[in-house]
Parts: structure tokens; sequence; C-alpha cells
């Protein structure tokens, strides 16, 4: 780690020890708020692995939540809640042998409404459950709907015939117990390894994307029905896909086409299919990473209008 200065203030090895054969240097800043305080450099072979870029941002923004907290008593609370939160949103995917499992989450304010998970599931052939959620409006309201969403949509997956019963499932919940007025849009699946066969439910969420291996056009999976929590019935479709060797899903939250630049320009879906597009070839790290930076650069000192939530999926190539 190192200042905001550059000045080294604490080394996992001496510098006399580093490889001169090592990998250039990874920097993540450290930001206390808007504020960067510091730096964390990785080096060594690993240094440009796009798992370890993704390992590195997520500890690198948990240091600058930690040093955002102060004596003032609901600033040092908020943070603490935005740390107990990054466990319900965990960064760490299964092991899948055949395919590579990636995300990037980055709350708008110091707690969010965003949510996803990866997660093998308890029915037979314990297939891979997916979910990625945006609840309406941003701050403490929508992180506490995320936080009893979360569990549930969780569970119902878990124990429903399938994904658009696990959304019917929530939905009642959220109808019968729910006086919040926000609502959650929401996409359901499930993921079968060994065939490619995802079985998906939208719930009025952005449509996910395919970036086919053979390099075929990027497409939408078209089916989304209504938002939850604000109907009796969603009324969601039930989707199915088939992921081929090579292909790329990638499923995103409404803060990644909503960035805004200085000018107030969006990021738009042209440049998100623009970062898949020239990414797709490098598996799922490489391209949540693309679309990551991709914002990242768009926005430049822009603070963030929402939530910006990126789930994707790659099947290898045999």
């Amino acid at each position: 780690m190192e200042d905001a200065n550059g000045h080294p203030i604490a080394e996992t090895s001496p510098s006399s020890a580093r490889s001169e054969a090592a990998a250039a240097p990874a920097t993540f800043a450290i930001r206390c708020g808007p504020n960067p305080v510091g730096r964390l450099v990785v080096t060594g072979p690993a240094a440009s692995e796009p798992a370890v870029h993704a390992s590195m941002a997520a500890l690198a923004s948990a240091l600058g939540e930690l040093a955002d907290a102060t004596s003032h008593t609901l600033a040092s609370e908020l943070v603490q809640g935005r740390i107990q939160q990054r466990s319900f949103v965990s960064l760490r995917a299964p092991e899948v042998p055949g395919y590579d499992l990636a995300s990037h989450y980055e709350a708008a304010r110091v707690i969010g409404g965003d949510f996803f998970e990866l997660f093998r599931t308890q029915r037979r052939g314990h297939p891979i459950g997916v979910v990625i959620a945006d609840v309406t409006g941003k701050g403490i309201a929508a992180a506490l709907l995320m936080a009893f969403a979360r569990p549930v949509i969780h569970a119902a997956l878990d124990a429903a015939r399938g994904p658009v019963d696990a959304l019917d499932r929530t939905n009642r919940i959220l109808v019968g117990e729910i006086r919040s007025g926000l609502f959650i849009t929401a996409i359901a699946a499930t993921l079968d390894p060994e065939r490619g066969h995802v079985r998906l439910a939208n719930a009025g969420h952005e449509l996910p994307l395919i970036a086919p291996g053979d390099g075929g056009p990027i497409r939408e999976i078209e089916g989304s029905g209504r938002l939850l929590g604000a109907f009796e019935h969603v009324a969601v479709p039930p989707v199915a896909v088939d992921l081929q060797p090579g292909d790329v899903l990638i499923l995103y939250t409404d803060g990644v086409t909503d960035a805004q630049a200085v000018d107030g320009e969006r990021f738009g879906e042209a440049r998100l299919r623009s970062a898949i597009d020239s990414s797709r070839d490098g598996g799922a790290h490489v391209v949540v990473a693309a679309i990551r930076d991709a914002v990242a650069a768009f926005r430049g000192e822009v603070e963030p209008v929402d939530d910006v939530t990126i789930v994707g999926i790659c099947r290898h190539r045999a």
C-alpha cells in the first residue's frame, strides 16, 4: 500500500525481493469519499490476471470504506452498513468447471439497492442459481428492501419449480409484506452446466445480452414481465437459451447505461455493446472488466447517478 503521494506504507515483501521479470504493477485507488487517500499496488506474475484485478479492486474499495468511517455516528454506521452489504453481494462466484463467472458491483451512495448472486442451488444436479436485481430509488430505503428481498429470492429459486415460479413467490411476499412504495426489477435464472441450458425469468429488468462465441452479432434475450412488488401478478414469461462454447452472457443494471459524462450524456447501450464486442474473446472476467472500465472512463470524475452491477457468464470453448 502507498499513501496519496506514492510513499510505501505497507508491503507484503521487501522491494528488493521483487523479481525483475515480474509483470507491470497494477494500481488501484483507495478513496475516502471522492478523495484519493492511497493506492493498492500489486506486483508479480499474476498482476495482470482478470480475477486478481477483480479481487484487488474489491479490496481497494473496502479499504476506502474503512477509511471513510469517522467519529460521526451516522457516517460510521452507514459505512459499517456498506461493509455488511458487501457480504450480501459476494464478489466471489462458485467454481464451475467449463465456465467463467464474473461480477462487478459499485454503489452510487454509501449503501445501494442493487444486488446479485451466483450460487449452487440445492435442487437435483445443483444447477447454478443466478440473480440480479435493482430496487427503485437509492440510499437507505432501497438498501433495506434489498436486504429483505435478497434471501427471499435466493430461497425461492432453491425451492421453486423454476425461475418464473421463484419470481412469482417473491412477488407475493413483497406485495403482502412491504408497503414502502419501492419496487424491484429482477432476473432469476438457473444454469445447467452439463448442457449449457439457461432457464430465465425477467421481471421488468434490463434485457440480458449474449455475445456468441462464433463472432455473431450481440443479441438481446427478449421476454419480460412486470416488476416485483407493484402488482398482484407479474406475468413473467419463461425464457430458455442454450449457451454454446465461447458464448458470453451479460446481465447488468441500468446504472451501466444511465452513467453520465460531465456534459450529461448517457453511456447508453451502444457503448455497452462496443465494450462487450471488443473483449468478448477474453471470457467473462475480461468482458466484465471492459464494461466496468468503459463506464469509469466515460464518467470521469462525475459521481455515479445509480448503482452499477454487472454479471458475466462464459462457457469455455471445447
